[in-house]
C-alpha cells in the first residue's frame, strides 16, 4: 500500500515518515576538539626549537648519547607534527561519507606511523652507538652535559603538558594492561604515540647525562648507556605498533564491552546472540554487527534501543532471525 502511494506521488513529494525518522547523521564521535590536540601542537613547536640545538651540540662535543637524544628529538618532531595534523584531519573529515566508518582511524594511522619512526630512529642510533662503543671518540663532556640537562628539562615539560589532557585520553604506550580489556578507559593512541616519543627523549636524555658524567674516566660508558636506554625505547615502540596495528586491522573490541553488548541484546525477551563483531572506529568509538535469533516478535529498533547508554557505540547493525523451529513446534503459522 505504501509503495503504491509513493509511486503515485511526484518525485519531489515522495517522502516517508519512517524513512525520515531513521535518517541520521554520519557521526562517529570525532568532531570535537580534544584537549590533547592543543597540547600536542604546543609540544611539537617546543620540540622543534630544541631539536637543532641538541643535534648540533652532539656533533660538536662528540657525545653519542647526546647525539642520540637530538636525533630522537628530530624524529619525534616529525611524529608530533603527524599527531597534531591527524587530530585536525579527523575533525575535518568526521562527517565525510566517503569514509564509511568515520575518520577516527586517522589518529591510529598517525600513531602507527609515529611508532615506526620511533623504531627506525632507535635502530639507527643503536648502530651508531655500537660503532662508538667499538671505536671510542674523544668527548667534550662539560659542554655536552649542559645541553643534555636542557634537553631533559624540555622533555619533562613536554611530558607534563601531554599528561595534563584532562579527558582521560592517556595511553602511554608502555603500560602492562591490554587497553582492549578496559572499555571504560578511553585510549587515545595518537596521544600515546606523542607521549611515547617524549618519554623516549627523556630516557635518552637521562642516559646522555649519565654517560657524560662517567665519560671523564670511561668514554666507552657513554655509548653503552645509550644502548641500554635504546632498549627501553624499542620496547615502547613495539608495544605501540601492536596496539595501533590491532585497531587498523579491526581487531575485536574489549571483552567486557562485548559481554555488555551481548547481555543487552539478550535482555530482549526470547533473544539469543549467535554472532557478534565489535571493533574500534576511533578514539572511544565502537561499532558492531550482531546476529540475533528471536523466539518472539521483535524489531531492529528494539535491539538498538537496548544498546542505548553503552559508551561510544555508534551505528550498530543487528540482524534478526526468527526461530522457525520453535514457532513450528508451537503450531505458529510461518510467513
Amino acid at each position: 500500500m505504501c509503495d503504491a502511494i509513493m509511486s503515485s506521488l511526484p518525485v519531489a513529494s515522495r517522502t516517508c515518515p519512517q524513512a525520515d525518522a531513521l535518517a541520521h547523521a554520519h557521526d562517529f564521535g570525532q568532531e570535537g576538539i580534544r584537549p590533547a590536540e592543543r597540547r600536542v601542537s604546543m609540544v611539537a613547536m617546543l620540540t622543534v626549537a630544541v631539536m637543532g640545538l641538541e643535534i648540533a651540540a652532539g656533533w660538536w662535543t662528540g657525545s653519542m648519547a647526546l647525539l642520540a637524544d637530538g636525533v630522537h628529538m628530530g624524529g619525534h618532531a616529525v611524529a608530533l607534527g603527524l599527531a597534531a595534523g591527524a587530530y585536525a584531519m579527523s575533525r575535518r573529515y568526521a562527517r565525510d561519507r566517503r569514509l564509511s566508518l568515520g575518520s577516527g582511524k586517522i589518529n591510529d594511522l598517525a600513531a602507527h606511523t609515529s611508532a615506526l619512526i620511533l623504531a627506525v630512529s632507535t635502530v639507527w642510533t643503536a648502530i651508531e652507538s655500537a660503532q662508538r662503543l667499538l671505536s671510542p671518540e674523544p668527548l667534550r663532556p662539560t659542554e655536552a652535559l649542559v645541553v643534555a640537562v636542557l634537553g631533559l628539562a624540555v622533555n619533562l615539560l613536554s611530558a607534563w603538558l601531554l599528561g595534563g589532557a584532562h579527558d582521560h585520553e592517556h595511553d602511554h604506550g608502555h603500560g602492562h594492561d591490554d587497553p582492549r580489556d578496559h572499555p571504560g578507559h578511553v585510549h587515545d593512541h595518537n596521544l600515546g604515540a606523542a607521549l611515547a616519543h617524549v618519554l623516549a627523549d627523556a630516557v635518552t636524555s637521562v642516559a646522555a647525562i649519565a654517560g657524560l658524567l662517567a665519560a671523564w674516566g670511561w668514554t666507552w660508558l657513554d655509548p653503552l648507556i645509550a644502548l641500554l636506554a635504546l632498549g627501553v625505547v624499542a620496547r615502547w615502540a613495539v608495544r605501540l605498533l601492536r596496539q595501533t596495528g590491532a585497531v587498523l586491522l579491526d581487531a575485536e573490541g574489549p571483552a567486557e564491552l562485548r559481554r555488555q553488548v551481548s547481555a543487552r541484546l539478550e535482555a530482549v525477551a526470547g533473544s539469543r546472540v549467535t554472532d557478534l563483531h565489535l571493533w574500534s572506529v576511533g578514539q572511544g568509538a565502537w561499532t558492531l554487527a550482531a546476529s540475533v535469533v528471536s523466539h518472539g516478535p521483535a524489531a531492529t529498533e528494539v535491539y538498538k534501543a537496548a544498546l542505548a547508554g553503552l559508551p561510544g557505540i555508534h551505528h550498530p547493525m543487528v540482524e534478526i532471525h526468527a526461530c522457525r523451529h520453535c514457532q513450528s513446534s508451537h503450531g505458529a503459522e510461518l510467513p
